[in-house]
Order: C-alpha cells, then structure tokens, then sequence
C-alpha cells in the first residue's frame, strides 16, 4: 500500500516504523505549505496520507487551507475516500480542527501527550489509516477514555466556557497538571493577535545589567502559560544559563555533546529536539556548558549566518525563541538584527545604566542599525529601584525611556515604550542558589513578569 508522508523533518523517522505492508510514496520530508505543489506535480496514486505537527508552519489559517486542499484533491480523484490521519501532540487541534473532521469524514485525529511519540503510537496511526470504515473520529494515546468536547462545554467540567485568557491565543499545549500554573489571568482582549503566533526577542543592555534573569524568568513565564519557548544562550563568554538550570550544567559536565548544546543547534536547527536541553514538556535551552572549549567550531558555527538560519527554523516550531544577547555581541551579529521582532533593552533605573546603556551602542553600531534597534525595542527596567531618584523626582519606569530618548544620544530618536519593571529585593538573587525562577517563588515577581510576556508578545 502507497503512504504519502507529511510530516517536515520527521519524514525520516516516520519511515523507519513502516512495516512491509506500507511503502512510501514522498522520498522527502514534506510540510502543507508545500503540499499543493507536490500534488500538481506528481499526482501520486496513494491508499493512505499520514500528518504530523512537523508539517503545520503555526499559521492557523493557512495550516486549515493547505488541509482543505489536500482533501479536495482527494475528492477529485479515483479514490474519494482515501484516509487521512493526524497525528499530533497539541489537543487543541482538535477544535481548530472540527470544521475539517465534520465536513471531511475520511479525517482521523490521534493526540499524544507524549513529548517524542513513540512507535506505538505511530503504528497506532498506521492501523487506523488501514482501517477506513473506523467511525471515530478523535482517538488518544492515552488508556482512559476521552469525553468528545461539545461545543458548549470546551473546558470538560460540564460548565460555560468561560472568557478566554490573552496567553489562550498563543497556547499551542495544553497545561499539564504537574506544572505550576499562573495566578493571574491576564484577561486583555487582543483580537489583533492570533493564538499560534512566533516571536524572536532578543534581551539585549550593557553586561551586568539583568540579562540573564531576565531572560529565565520570562521563559519560565511563557512556559507556564502554554507557549512553547526555547532560550538561545549567546553570551558564550560567561554561559550564566548555567547558574540558573543545575540540570543542564550537570548535563553538560557528564555529556560533551550537550556541552556544545549551542553550537550543535547553530549547526543542526532542525535537530533542535536532540542538540538542546529540554527543561520541561515546552521548554527548551541551547547553551554551552563550561567544560566546552573548542575554538574551531567557535568560528564555524558561532556565526550570523548560522544563527540567521537558526532563527528561520526555531520560528517556526515555538511560540517564542528568547536570546540572551548583551550589546556587545551585536559585533558579531549585527546582519542578524533584522530578523529579530523585537527587543528587550535591559536598563535599570538610574543614570549611570541609562549612560552606560547608550555609551554601548554608539560604540558597537553604526547609526542606521543603532535607529532599527530603538524603533525595535521596548525597555525592561531591571534591578528597580522604588527609591531612586531624578531631577528632584521619583525615577520611575517610564522615565527611562523617556530619558534615553530625551537628546542624549542622536542614536535614539524614537519613543520607547515600556514593556515591564523587575522589583528587586535581597532575596532576588535566592533563584541562583534554589534552581527556582523568582516567578515560579512570589506573586510579586509573576505578575511583574506576565504583564512583561504580555507586551512583548504584542510587539514592537
């Protein structure tokens, strides 16, 4: 019998689990936004059509009309009812999705809540492609039995669902019962914005002024609010991502190949499920442990051509891809900053930061990318200071902003505005020592930092 495989990167994987009985008709890796080419040009005589999350680009609307098409194509051929099988482990596909498996019977959804499927699962896939008078629609990996959602009760509890959360538009996994969930709802309406939206950020100020931190305590943040993320660690010279996750430094003192956990993921993006450390279910980190010393692949990979690439593919597999990226860097990676969405310019609140912050950039970049970074950014007001003063004033957080835009510097023409402040307390630093991010510890911190998420997930 004749599969045709879409499933992106996972096409080689997926054809070590055939059995005898299926053959492969797609010799490469295919994804919906190439599926319509595909079949103009080849027209292949198939018996079934397997999917994977591989193949989906994360654009909700285009994803359904490449499906749509797919289904059309089959309809207009020999063969109306050829089965189709999605495999996939984000359960909310089976809303976006019940359009298609209504009007379109010859669908079937299989969800796994597993991280990797295993190979149950997709024999599992392979069985109901060869089972076409199989009526069930929706099918789990899991043993117990799954409850359809109907329409009126999309939470499973029997009541109104109720007002969707901002973070509900981006969340591309479901929160899982293990995990610490937000206390806050974030309840903003943004209809502007859809849920399967990417965003590059990259954390950037003058070296000692939060980065790191920052960083950390936003990934977490996502994280815990369903948004898939990954950390890019760039600042190879003081690798502090080590200081913050006790798992990934043990790791990468036992494994040398996860010590180069950055270098391999610059090489290999599409690799990115083996070359990075998973935190968590939808967390991941690429850095470099300190055992690793090697200068040559320094040069090869550490590169803006090859993070350029690296950002191309990251896009389209989270929802948001955090660099750690202090000003001097952009030396090596100026080209890079036009594939950034936005960034967050780390300056604490008082002068001697707000001077430092703009000595840095005249001195790393030339005016024109200078001005694509302050039209670009939004300021974090790290280590706040509720006391700090200026001109007689309260130096408050918009007033950073304000003041590096003030005349200072002709390098910084355009408004900033502010996407968020850090209070900080002698106990700030605790997270270090605990391997615990301040705002998984305080409502103070996770509010701070969710309104934080928020603005910077609505861009520039």
């Amino acid at each position: 019998m004749k599969l045709l495989i879409v499933s992106g990167e996972l096409h080689r994987i997926i054809q070590n689990y055939l059995t005898r009985k299926w053959e492969p008709v797609n010799s490469n890796g295919l994804e919906l936004r190439d599926l319509a080419d595909y079949l103009h040009n080849e027209n292949p005589a198939v018996d079934g059509i397997l999917i994977t999350d591989e193949a989906f680009s994360q654009k909700g609307g285009q994803d359904r009309e490449h499906l749509t098409n797919l289904f059309e194509w089959i309809q207009a051929g020999r063969k109306p009812g050829i089965p189709v099988v999605l495999l996939t482990r984000d359960h909310l596909k089976t809303m976006e999705l019940a359009p298609l498996t209504e009007r379109f019977n010859n669908l079937k959804l299989i969800t796994c809540d597993k991280l990797r499927i295993p190979p149950d699962v997709f024999q599992n896939a392979l069985d109901q492609l060869s089972n076409k008078n199989d009526a069930k629609i929706h099918t789990s990996s899991k043993t117990e039995h799954k409850r359809p959602i109907a329409a009126t009760d999309q939470t499973g509890t029997g009541q109104p669902e109720k007002k969707r959360s901002f973070f509900d538009r981006f969340r591309s996994k479901p929160e899982t019962g293990g995990e610490l969930e937000a206390t806050d709802r974030l309840t903003k309406d943004l209809f502007n914005v859809s849920r399967g939206i990417s965003r590059v950020v990259a954390v950037t100020g003058h070296r000692g002024s939060g980065l790191t931190t920052t960083v950390v305590n936003l990934a977490h943040e996502a994280s815990k609010r369903g948004l898939s993320t990954i950390i890019l660690d760039m600042d190879t010279e003081y690798r502090s991502t080590n200081m913050y996750f006790d798992r990934f430094h043990e790791r990468s003192n036992k494994d040398e190949q996860m010590s180069a956990s950055l270098i391999r993921t610059l090489a290999r993006p599409q690799d990115y499920m083996t070359t990075a450390f998973n935190v968590k279910d939808n967390f991941w980190l690429a850095g470099l442990g300190y055992s690793f010393h090697d200068r040559k692949l320094m040069e090869q990979f550490y590169t803006t051509e090859k993070l350029i690439g690296l950002i191309s593919v990251l896009r389209t597999k989270f929802n948001l891809v955090l660099l750690d990226t202090p000003l001097d860097l952009f030396r090596t990676f100026k080209e890079s900053m036009i594939h950034m969405d936005l960034f967050g310019l780390c300056v604490p609140n008082n002068l001697h930061a707000v001077l430092s912050t703009i000595r840095n950039v005249e001195v790393v970049l030339d005016q024109e990318k200078a001005s694509y970074l302050n039209a670009k950014s939004k300021v974090i007001v790290t280590k706040y200071n509720d006391r700090s003063r200026f001109q007689d004033s309260l130096f408050e957080p918009d007033k950073v902003g304000e003041l590096l835009t003030s005349g200072l510097s002709d390098y910084f023409r355009y408004e900033m505005k502010t996407a968020g402040a850090v209070p900080y307390s002698s106990g700030f630093d605790s997270q270090i020592e605990t391997d615990i991010a301040a705002t998984n510890a305080g409502a103070e911190y996770e509010k701070a930092f969710g309104q934080m998420l928020l603005r910077l997930m609505e861009g520039a």
